[in-house]
C-alpha cells in the first residue's frame, strides 16, 4: 500500500512539475511573442527606421524582389494602422522609394504612392498648404520613377519636340514608349489637377497617346492641355491633327477643310501674324455650312468636326486675345467679353462658337482667374 502511495504521489509530483514547465515555457513564449508584435509594429509605425537603399539591397544576399515584397506587406500594414488620420502619408514616399529601389518593377507601390499622397480630404487630415504641396511632390518623384523604369527614355524625348499628333500616332519611332498608357496618363493627371501645370499635362497625354493601348480621351487632352497652357496656335494644329484618322464623311469634307486651315489659315494667321478678319469671317462660316449636319450627333468624338469645330474655336480665341491686348493697352482694364470688343470696334467680325442653341450658347469671356479669354456657356449682353 505504502508503495503504491508512493507511486502515485510521485506520478503526481510529475504531473505538477509538467505543468508548471508548461505553463514557464508558455508564459516565456508569450512574452517573446508579444515582444515580436512591439518589435514589427514599431518598425510599421516608425518606418524612420527604415535603412537606406544600398543597406537594404546588400542585406538581401540576393533577394531584394522578396525583401521587397516584405516591405510592402508592412506598407500595407503601416497605411491600415494609420488610415483614419492619414498619418501614414508621413513615410509612406520613403517607403515605396525603398520598395521600389528594390525592385523597380514592381507596380503596385507606384499606383499606391499616386493615389494616396496627393490626395487631401479636409474632413479627417490637417495638413498645411506646405505639407500637402510637399505629398503632391512626392508623388511626382514616384511617378516620374515609374516612367523612368518603364518607358523608352529616347521615344518620350522625340515626343516632347513633335507637336504633330498625326505623326506621333503613326510613325514607328514614337509608338508605344511605355509599356502601359496608364503610367503617362495618371502623371497627366497629377500634373494638371494637383499641380496646375498644363503644359506638362499636355506633355504626358501626348505620351500616353501613342501608345498603342491608349484611349481616345488621352489624345483629345494633349490638345485641350495646349488650350488649358493658352497656346493657341499649338492647340490649334493638334485639334487638326486628329482629322485624318477619323474623317467618316462620305464626301471627304471634313479633310478638305482641315487641309484648308493646316496648310493657308495656320500659316498666315499664327506664322506671319496676320490678322485678316475677313479670313476669319470665312473660316467660321464655311464651318457651320459644312459641318451644320452634324451639329445634333450623338457620337462626335467620332466625328472628324468636333475636332475641327475645336480648332476653329482656338482660331476664335486667339483672334479675341489680340483685340483684348490693343483694348488694354488703350484703356488699362481687360475688355469683359468678346462683344465688348467687337462694339467697341477692336473686333472687326464677333466670331460665333460652334456651341450655339435657339436663345444661347458658348460666349467667350475674359477669365479673371487666368488672366486670358476662356469660353463658358451664357449669353452676351445686348
Amino acid at each position: 500500500m505504502n508503495k503504491k502511495l508512493k507511486k502515485l504521489l510521485s506520478f503526481f509530483w510529475v504531473l505538477i512539475l509538467i505543468a508548471l514547465f508548461g505553463a514557464i515555457f508558455y508564459h516565456i513564449n508569450n512574452l517573446n511573442y508579444i515582444k515580436i508584435k512591439e518589435i514589427k509594429l514599431k518598425t510599421v509605425n516608425h518606418p524612420e527606421f527604415l535603412p537606406t537603399s544600398n543597406f537594404a539591397k546588400i542585406t538581401a544576399f540576393g533577394f531584394k524582389n522578396t525583401k521587397a515584397d516584405v516591405y510592402w506587406l508592412e506598407t500595407i500594414q503601416y497605411i491600415w494602422s494609420n488610415a483614419i488620420s492619414s498619418v501614414y502619408k508621413k513615410y509612406l514616399y520613403k517607403m515605396i522609394d525603398l520598395i521600389t529601389d528594390l525592385n523597380p518593377y514592381f507596380v503596385h507601390p507606384y499606383k499606391i504612392g499616386m493615389l494616396l499622397l496627393p490626395d487631401y480630404n479636409a474632413r479627417y487630415e490637417n495638413l498645411t498648404d506646405k505639407q500637402q504641396d510637399n505629398y503632391i511632390k512626392q508623388a511626382e518623384k514616384i511617378w516620374l520613377k515609374w516612367i523612368k523604369n518603364f518607358c523608352d527614355e529616347n521615344k518620350i524625348k522625340l515626343i516632347e519636340k513633335e507637336d504633330n499628333l498625326q505623326k506621333i500616332w503613326t510613325e514607328d519611332k514614337y509608338k508605344n514608349p511605355c509599356k502601359n498608357y496608364e503610367i503617362p496618363y495618371y502623371l497627366a493627371f497629377i500634373y494638371y489637377f494637383y499641380e496646375h501645370n498644363p503644359e506638362k499635362a499636355s506633355l504626358y497625354y501626348k505620351i500616353a497617346s501613342a501608345n498603342e493601348d491608349s484611349i481616345a480621351w488621352a489624345k483629345m487632352l494633349a490638345a485641350i492641355m495646349k488650350w488649358k497652357g493658352w497656346d493657341r496656335e499649338k492647340a490649334f494644329l493638334m485639334f487638326l491633327n486628329m482629322w485624318k484618322s477619323l474623317d467618316n464623311t462620305e464626301d471627304k469634307t471634313c479633310s478638305w477643310f482641315a487641309s484648308l486651315l493646316q496648310d493657308k489659315v495656320a500659316y498666315s494667321i499664327f506664322r506671319q501674324n496676320k490678322l485678316d478678319y475677313n479670313l476669319l469671317k470665312f473660316v467660321n462660316n464655311s464651318r457651320e455650312k459644312l459641318f451644320w449636319k452634324y451639329k445634333d450627333s450623338k457620337d462626335l468624338d467620332n466625328q472628324c468636326s468636333d475636332y475641327i469645330n475645336k480648332a476653329v474655336r482656338e482660331l476664335n480665341l486667339y483672334f479675341v486675345e489680340q483685340a483684348n491686348k490693343k483694348y488694354r493697352k488703350d484703356t488699362w482694364e481687360n475688355a469683359s467679353d468678346a462683344k465688348e470688343l467687337f462694339d467697341k470696334w477692336y473686333l472687326q467680325f464677333l466670331p460665333i462658337d460652334y456651341q450655339q442653341y435657339d436663345d444661347y450658347g458658348i460666349i467667350y469671356k475674359y477669365n479673371k482667374d487666368t488672366g486670358n479669354f476662356d469660353y463658358e456657356m451664357g449669353k452676351y449682353e445686348d
